[in-house]
């Protein structure tokens, strides 16, 4: 794990021991906003949940060891909504080891500014990050996609607008041929996890052919296509 930027090799080291608190901020979109270290990995946080949390990021993190990504073309074309610190690109480059290209769309500018002084640096590949609500940029910019992953959080929230049905026919429209689309929806209480599967039953998945509802232990994940994940038979 390399040391991020703008932290000194001792605060990197003690961050094992206890979180190493870098900056604080706030935002129309959220009141509170702190990035800090801890374990060696860039957390960010809201005033009610974790936005990003570098390869810790479990619920993308455990999708993506059993995501079938031969299925992708070797330089995949990958959207993200919801940029947060930059988790699921560096996921899929560090961890994964894959050499994607990105866009990433976040309304928030405070986020984008904290990404970009803490985490964007540190990857190799290409990524343009767009200022936008998602689901105006779905509606606005045509481009095509072979991955798409739906990550937006308004606290522990998903905004109204992104629970219907026009939002996944916006996504299917930009989804490649043969592409993947993931929704990540909480699933951390009872409530939680009876909303996202009511939205799965009600609303994702009448619009794909084999969709899955993917258990990571904490969140569901949504595929437009279960066959994507290879799981035990």
């Amino acid at each position: 794990m390399s040391k991020p930027a703008h932290i000194s090799r001792l605060r990197y080291w003690l961050s094992y021991l206890w979180e190493q608190r870098l900056e604080t901020t706030a935002s129309v979109y959220n009141d509170y906003l702190e990035v800090c270290v801890v374990h060696g990995r860039l957390q960010l946080v809201a005033e009610d949940a974790i936005y990003s949390f570098g390869d810790y990021y479990l619920n993308f993190r455990k999708l993506f060891e059993i995501f079938d990504f031969e299925r992708l073309p070797e330089r995949a074309s990958v959207l993200v909504l919801g940029l947060g610190l930059g988790s699921i690109p560096e996921l899929l480059e560090k961890y994964i080891g894959l050499e994607y290209s990105y866009v990433a769309v976040e309304i928030d500018a405070a986020i984008i500014e904290l990404a970009s002084k803490y985490s964007l640096p540190a990857l190799d590949s290409p990524i343009e990050v767009v200022e936008a609500d998602a689901f105006a940029f779905l509606q606005l910019d045509e481009r095509r996609f072979d991955l798409i992953c739906v990550d937006v959080f308004q606290n522990a929230n998903v905004p109204d607008h992104l629970n219907g049905t026009t939002f996944i026919e916006l996504c299917q429209e930009r989804l490649l041929p043969g592409g993947a689309l993931v929704y990540n929806r909480l699933a951390s209480s009872i409530p939680d996890r009876n909303a996202a599967r009511s939205y799965f039953e009600d609303v994702f998945a009448p619009a794909f052919p084999a969709p899955k509802l993917h258990d990571t232990g904490g969140n569901y994940l949504l595929l437009n296509d279960g066959s994507f994940l290879n799981l035990p038979a």
